[in-house]
């Protein structure tokens, strides 16, 4: 089947050449004899018309000499006979002469006749103005024939003659040249319309084989018309199957929470890749990774996300591609380091394709879930503190105070320094107890829409006197859309407070300076507790929430337990940023 496809494909393309060839042939046979039809009728026309030419110079010139010789007439007789009457053929023949001299003029400027009519031309305006001036001077002065004036009609007869010469030899070569014209008129009249047969037969054969080729053609587009609907029909039957398909499977990748994206490869003249092109996106990256002004198809990944090479994460999609390994991890997120992102990617072709799911409220939940479990221990060995001590304390202060009682006044007043210091201690015993317990204790909240500003002025109102005892500086900035956060008032301010007054012990006496400000990160209210003070360690603050660790000398460390309790329950994410020697920021994102 092949080979004889190859065959009649081969017979097919001689046929077409051999086609070309005779169209050829016959187009060029056309244009020759159209080429020779119309030089045989050029020369035919030139020919006819300096016949015709001819006809009007000679008799042209006829009237011009025949006009001179009136003219001469005339003004001789008048000059013999002094009759007026006599003068009728020169009057008469003035107009007629100036229009000869005009037209033979004309004529040999448009180059009508090959001959030099200058000379005849000149000489008639010579003779013509001869015979004027001949009358003038006899009407100035009629008193009959004079000498000169005998001179002048045998100059004028001369001149005449010379005329009439002149006008025989013109119109001699006329003749001859019209003759000759007329010749060749009279052997080219028969072959003008022989030759337009002959190209009419060519012309129309040509058109018939043309017409018949033409109609063969249109044949067989009409069968491969019906053959192309009917793959047309088919191919639209296969086009709005694929359409179906391809908006059903974008309906599925537009309803992914997670984003997926195809690439190819951008190779250099090393075939090393330098970057990957997006092929495919939906609506979750487009969200993420587009921008407001242009879609991601067509864009390269390096242009978009430059961070990438130097997190590393570029070279290991190369790898993908080259090695066909699939890459499964979770990092920071190149647009925003606070969040994280779990991707997988599979090579595709000479390209990847790969989803990224934002993990960042997966990992806070199971951060929010772990500090619950902590603190749920911590409360359980608090609640068991408490009931392990507050009896045996409760026994002792009842007991110190039953002995006061019994005691007399002399006594009571001897050991009365002794009993304050126990009782003093046994009371700060209970309120570490107390403290211990609010700590971790789970928080129920009341939670509204609360004025920022008004709420961070009240957590620096609480903490104003250290800062003023410790001559400290304070401010509250806040950010546009800030202006409001959903919270339970008091207990933020309890929380925001417990962070000042760790962000106040942190700072040097007369140096410190506390900045609380409220600003937006994304959708999301974010207030963030800044001092200049000492700093945090990197190992140590993974502890500071952690109940009983404190960073200065004689504290409890359950202030920041107590904040960060406060804090999970309002579904707070806090990051802590600390720099040694330079300060320390809190920063609180509030959920959406």
């Amino acid at each position: 089947m092949a080979e004889t496809g190859r065959v009649t494909g081969r017979g097919g393309q001689r046929d077409r050449l051999l086609l070309r060839w005779l169209y050829s042939g016959v187009l060029l046979l056309l244009l020759l004899m159209l080429y020779a039809t119309y030089r045989t009728y050029q020369r035919f026309t030139s020919a006819s018309e300096s016949a015709r030419e001819a006809n009007t110079v000679l008799h042209e010139v006829e009237a011009l000499g025949s006009g001179l010789k009136d003219a001469q007439t005339g003004v001789r007789s008048y000059i013999l006979t002094h009759d007026t009457a006599l003068l009728a053929p020169f009057n008469a023949a003035q107009p007629g002469v100036d229009r000869s001299i005009r037209r033979l003029d004309s004529l040999n400027r448009a180059g009508a006749v090959h001959e030099d009519l200058d000379g005849y031309i000149a000489l008639s305006r010579t003779m013509m103005k001869q015979v004027q001036d001949q009358f003038l001077a006899e009407r100035s002065s009629p008193i009959g024939l004079q000498g000169d004036e005998r001179t002048q009609l045998s100059e004028g007869h001369a001149l005449m003659e010379r005329v009439r010469q002149e006008q025989a030899r013109i119109t001699a070569a006329i003749e001859e040249a019209r003759d000759r014209d007329q010749r060749i008129e009279r052997s080219l009249k028969p072959d003008t319309p022989l030759m337009l047969l002959i190209y009419t037969a060519l012309a129309i054969a040509a058109t018939a084989m043309l017409f018949w080729r033409l109609f063969r053609a249109l044949k067989d587009a009409d069968r491969a018309k019906n053959d192309t609907q009917a793959k047309v029909v088919q191919l639209d039957e296969e086009v709005s199957t694929r359409i179906f398909a391809e908006r059903s499977l974008r309906r599925v990748l537009d309803s992914s929470p997670s984003s997926i994206m195809a690439f190819r490869s951008l190779r250099d003249q090393k075939g090393r890749i330098s970057d990957f092109e997006w092929l495919l996106t939906n609506q979750e990256s487009e969200r993420l990774y587009g921008g407001r002004t242009q879609g991601l198809v067509g864009r390269k990944l390096l242009d978009v996300m430059p961070g990438l090479r130097e997190n590393g994460t570029f070279e290991r999609l190369v790898d993908v591609v080259e090695s066909g390994t699939p890459l499964e991890d979770t990092i920071s997120s190149v647009q925003r380091p606070d969040n994280w992102v779990h991707f997988h990617a599979l090579r595709l072709l000479d390209g990847f394709m790969i989803t990224v799911t934002d993990v960042t409220e997966t990992r806070r939940a199971q951060g929010f879930l772990a500090e619950s479990d902590r603190l749920a221990i911590t409360g359980g060995i608090a609640r068991t503190i408490a009931h392990e001590v507050r009896n045996p304390l409760t026994n002792l202060q009842m007991a110190l105070e039953q002995m006061v009682e019994e005691l007399s006044s002399t006594d009571r007043d001897a050991v009365r320094p002794f009993t304050e210091i126990l009782h003093r201690n046994i009371k700060r015993i209970a309120g570490l107890i107390d403290d211990l317990l609010e700590s971790s204790k789970i928080k129920e909240l009341a939670k509204y829409r609360c004025d920022t500003n008004a709420l961070l002025a009240q957590v620096l109102a609480t903490v104003q006197d250290r800062l003023d005892l410790q001559h400290m500086t304070s401010r509250i900035i806040i950010k546009p859309g800030a202006e409001t956060v959903l919270a339970d008032e008091a207990m933020l301010c309890v929380a925001l407070s417990n962070l000042c007054i760790n962000a106040i012990e942190a700072m040097e006496s007369g140096k410190g300076q506390l900045e609380l400000t409220a600003g937006l990160v994304g959708d999301r209210v974010q207030i963030c507790v800044e001092d200049n003070g000492k700093g945090i360690a990197q190992e140590n603050i993974q502890r500071l929430f952690q109940a009983f660790y404190s960073g200065r000398r004689g504290g409890m460390g359950l202030g920041l337990t107590s904040a960060r309790t406060i804090l999970n329950a309002h579904g707070v994410h806090m990051e802590v940023h600390s720099e040694l020697g330079k300060g320390t920021r809190f920063s609180l994102t509030f959920p959406a």
